[in-house]
């Protein structure tokens, strides 16, 4: 099996009621990663990852050669895993379809994908990040590989979900220079660890170096198997191992398989702010919606 991927890095008016969805997008699920088809400009299928951890959108260097987008002359400095510089380069799709969703005018940046594409085995023509998904309702389901776009919230508005043994509610949020949404009612072997959602990450439960020393967990992030995982800044380092517990709000998971950054991810991470990050490897035993447009994550058991 192939290395892990750490890939990459106007309110309408509401009612209370529940909705159903607007479209349902079929994706694949290579590696862990959730693989949407998309047409740009008018050409494809593309391969496209949905990644909630990516700030702008991307296609690869490749792609904007081959379709020959415009590209702005000044590089820009980006940030993910791994140690390398990464540089992209502006430009504007002029349509974007994904499912029956089609965007004009889409802003997107060019990178060079071939390492995350060497990794899927394909190539990778781009990334949907936080560009993509700002503003919408977006469910994963990924028992049945469908992403459902809604209009308005499948949940009512005027009572939230509540937190069951089956069900995990809370608000949307992000820290500072982040678009990650972050969920702080999470305890790993006891401990109260905030953790990011990552579509983008297909490992489960990450640790940083910080909140493993916090966990006393150094000894088994030494020993455990060693992986490896690419971002867009390159290769990351990390080992293998288990957790005893992980409690996410009411819902307990028991032990799970958890990777242990050793080195070139979330180094600089301060542990009560962000200890870790929860993956696809994780994420794929439920389903997760995330509302942008009304602040709210709700990952859940697939009804039976």
């Amino acid at each position: 099996m192939p290395p892990a991927l750490l890939c990459l890095l106007l309110n309408p008016f509401l009612t209370a009621s529940a909705a159903g969805p607007e479209m349902e997008i079929p994706f694949a699920f290579l590696h862990n990663q959730i693989l949407l088809e998309a047409e740009v400009n008018g050409t494809g299928p593309f391969n496209f990852v949905l990644d909630s951890g990516t700030f702008s959108s991307t296609v690869s260097l490749r792609l904007a050669r081959q379709l020959r987008l415009p590209l702005e002359s000044r590089r820009t400095l980006g940030v993910g895993a791994g140690k390398g510089r990464i540089l992209s380069r502006r430009t504007v799709l002029d349509k974007l379809n994904v499912g029956d969703l089609t965007i004009l005018d889409f802003p997107v940046v060019a990178l060079d994908l071939a390492a995350p594409s060497k990794q899927f085995g394909r190539p990778l023509d781009g990334v949907l990040g936080y560009g993509f998904l700002s503003g919408r309702i977006v469910q994963i389901d990924y028992f049945h590989r469908r992403v459902r776009i809604f209009r308005q919230s499948p949940f009512p508005l005027d009572a939230p979900p509540e937190n069951t043994k089956r069900r995990l509610s809370f608000p949307m949020q992000f820290l500072e220079g982040s678009v990650l949404p972050v969920l702080e009612d999470c305890y790993v072997n006891g401990f109260r660890l905030p953790v990011t959602i990552d579509t983008g990450s297909s490992l489960g439960l990450i640790l940083f170096p910080q909140a493993i020393q916090r966990l006393g967990l150094e000894k088994l992030a030494r020993e455990g198997l060693s992986t490896s995982a690419s971002g867009y800044g390159g290769a990351a380092r990390l080992t293998k191992g288990w957790v005893k517990s992980l409690v996410l709000g009411n819902m307990d998971l028991g032990a799970v398989e958890v990777a242990y950054v050793r080195s070139g991810y979330g180094e600089g991470e301060q542990t009560e702010r962000r200890g870790g990050n929860l993956g696809n490897a994780l994420l794929q035993e439920f389903v997760v919606t995330l509302d942008y447009r009304n602040h709210r994550v709700v990952i859940e058991v697939p009804a039976e």
